[in-house]
């Protein structure tokens, strides 16, 4: 068997002593750091302090008393039990002036929710280190012979510490005869160790800190919130999490005091309100009250509690009415799988679950409706909405600017006018090509005509409800019609050896560069001074200027070097090609009102827009 090592070099623990602060003063005596004095030792080395604190156990601390030739049972006054913080670090708070007189010892009930002040020394207890603003028992301290004691051993780096001077730190005194001050040394006389009872201990506590409470005036709290506001709240805490077993304790009792048989039975059981909200109701958290209602022998219902059907009523709606469980269990306020377990019982046939068991899957158009509509719409659950958009798609030029006016992806647009045309089995309009804009084909006509039929808008209106997508206004549809011919087309191109087209296109952006051009018919011009005519910035010009000699409407010529006998840059100058001459335009763009798209007129009374066959939007010149 093997020999128990003893350390040749020991320290008695100071009274009240915590025992990380007395094995720190072991491993500073035997100049090595905490964590090799812990491993030579057998202690698991933790990261947080507190840990040593409350996880020894009994044959641990009898090893350690033997190691050291301590007496048995004397480390169980350096300990606390875990059940005294719970899961949650607790906060270690010091008095500078104690640190001071026992040369850096730190005590064990400092840990303790309730210490906010020393008895001793009639001052608050510090919390943080007013040079790193950190707790500095947070972490383990692991190079203490290398400190002095009393210093901040919180780290800064990967080999350094903060070893601000703690006991230096200037005191905060209570006034004399301070409620906190008295409080603080009865609460001080609780004996803990590590087989305390902590029931016992906390309801000790509560009756001390409820006088402290009555006894404190609102003048005494702003003094404590500078120093010790989160320890504070944390003290007296009242939310449903609760921070330590402490707060937790405080809640169970204030909840056995407010949840009474009689509550229960009156709010849980004849009004059917919920154990989750009466958890809220009263601040508590819900899981207390499930125990609490379970230990007075009131049966909690894991779902919704049974509900009581007419069962007529019921098989009327799920048969004939053609409704969802959820949405019967919706209406009677209860869940959709309870009302499915009554149908079972009842012996009704389920539908299909999922899509095809909706009211929208399922039901049949009568026969005035028209065959396209009922086509489109019977065993589909977009239908309607594709056949709103399709009536939208009509009123536009392009489908990419009805797909903008949707704010849908021209993708998505197409994929549903995609499956509605095959659901149809025929081709409902043709789509836009330069300078045509899309129309409906007979079929697609005929199918607007039906869709505008007020019986058919009111099934419309009916399937869609909320979701029923306006029709576009006449500027919406003219703002379409802009971007879809206008600001981003193409010049139209001419060519020398074909005649000049019919219709030409010109951009609204090029407009001001082409009526320069034009006064000034058999005249070369160059970029400086279309920019002192018009007032666009050369980059503009330039632009400009490519895309008229890529379309065949200019041409350009290199200034020779002897036309500038001064030297400097030579200029292009550019002049109109011979079709473009030939265009009759010049009376056009003296008044540009003509180069307007016209819009066709549209009954404003109407609700709808049936489609019609739009010209390109952009502009047009006819000779």
């Amino acid at each position: 068997m093997k020999e128990l090592r003893t350390l040749a070099i020991r320290a008695l623990p100071l009274p009240g002593e915590s025992i990380d602060s007395w094995l720190e003063a072991l491993a500073r005596r035997s100049w090595t750091s905490l964590s090799a004095l812990l491993e030579a030792l057998g202690v698991p080395v933790y990261e947080r302090t507190h840990r040593l604190l409350v996880a020894p156990s009994s044959k641990m601390l009898r090893q350690l008393e033997a190691q050291t030739g301590l007496p048995q049972g004397h480390l169980d006054q350096t300990v606390i039990p875990p059940g005294l913080v719970g899961r949650y670090a607790p906060r270690w708070r010091f008095c500078p002036q104690c640190l001071r007189e026992s040369d850096g010892r730190w005590l064990t009930r400092w840990w303790l929710p309730w210490s906010l002040a020393c008895a001793k020394h009639k001052a608050l207890l510090q919390s943080v280190c007013p040079s790193c603003l950190k707790e500095p028992r947070e972490f383990l301290p692991r190079p203490v012979h290398v400190n002095a004691p009393g210093r901040c051993l919180h780290p800064t780096g990967l080999r350094s510490v903060c070893g601000a001077d703690l006991s230096a730190v200037p005191a905060l005194d209570l006034e004399q005869g301070h409620p906190l001050a008295q409080a603080q040394l009865v609460l001080d006389r609780i004996a803990i160790t590590r087989t305390t009872n902590t029931g016992s201990v906390f309801a000790h506590a509560e009756e001390c800190l409820d006088r402290l409470t009555q006894a404190m005036t609102s003048s005494d709290l702003p003094a404590l919130d500078g120093v010790l506001g989160e320890a504070w709240e944390r003290l007296f805490i009242t939310t449903p999490i609760p921070l330590t077993e402490f707060a937790a304790w405080r809640l169970r009792e204030r909840g056995s005091e407010i949840l009474t048989r009689e509550l229960l039975r009156q709010e849980y059981q004849q009004d059917g309100k919920p154990l989750r909200q009466i958890a809220d109701d009263y601040s508590l958290p819900r899981k207390y009250v499930v125990e609490r209602a379970r230990e007075l022998g009131i049966p909690v219902y894991r779902g919704n509690r049974p509900h009581v059907f007419d069962d007529e009523w019921l098989r009327d709606q799920y048969v004939n009415q053609i409704r969802t469980a959820d949405d019967i269990g919706q209406e009677l306020g209860t869940d959709g799988n309870v009302v499915r377990r009554r149908l079972d019982q009842l012996g009704v046939p389920r539908r299909l679950f999922g899509v095809h068991s909706w009211p929208i899957m399922n039901r049949k158009l009568d026969d005035s409706v028209p065959a396209d509509i009922r086509k489109a719409t019977e065993g589909n659950l977009h239908g309607w909405l594709r056949l709103r958009r399709f009536q939208i798609l009509t009123a536009f030029p392009t489908l990419t600017t009805a797909a903008s006016y949707l704010k849908v992806r021209p993708s998505m647009l197409t994929g549903q006018f995609n499956r509605l045309e095959a659901d149809l089995g025929a081709e409902l309009f043709h789509r836009s090509v330069r300078h045509a804009a899309q129309h409906p084909t007979s079929r697609g006509a005929s199918l607007l005509r039906d869709i505008n039929d007020p019986q058919a808008q009111n099934l419309m209106r009916e399937a869609l409800g909320p979701k029923l997508e306006p029709m576009p206004s006449r500027a919406e549809i003219a703002s379409a019609e802009a971007m879809a011919d206008g600001m981003d087309a193409r010049l139209t191109s001419l060519s020398s050896h074909l005649p000049a087209p019919d219709h030409l296109h010109i951009p609204p952006p090029i407009v001001p560069l082409l009526k320069h051009l034009f006064e000034h018919v058999g005249q070369e011009t160059y970029a400086a001074q279309i920019q002192s005519r018009t007032g666009l910035s050369r980059a503009t010009i330039q632009r400009q200027l490519k895309c008229f000699a890529e379309a065949g409407w200019l041409t350009a010529r290199d200034e020779p070097r002897e036309e500038r006998p001064k030297g400097g840059r030579c200029r292009i100058y550019y002049s109109l090609t011979v079709p473009a001459r030939r265009i009759p335009i010049r009376d056009l763009l003296s008044n540009p009102r003509h180069l307007r798209k016209r819009t066709p007129p549209r009954d404003e009374t109407q609700d709808t827009t049936v489609g019609q066959s739009h010209e390109p939007a952009g502009q047009r010149v006819t000779e």
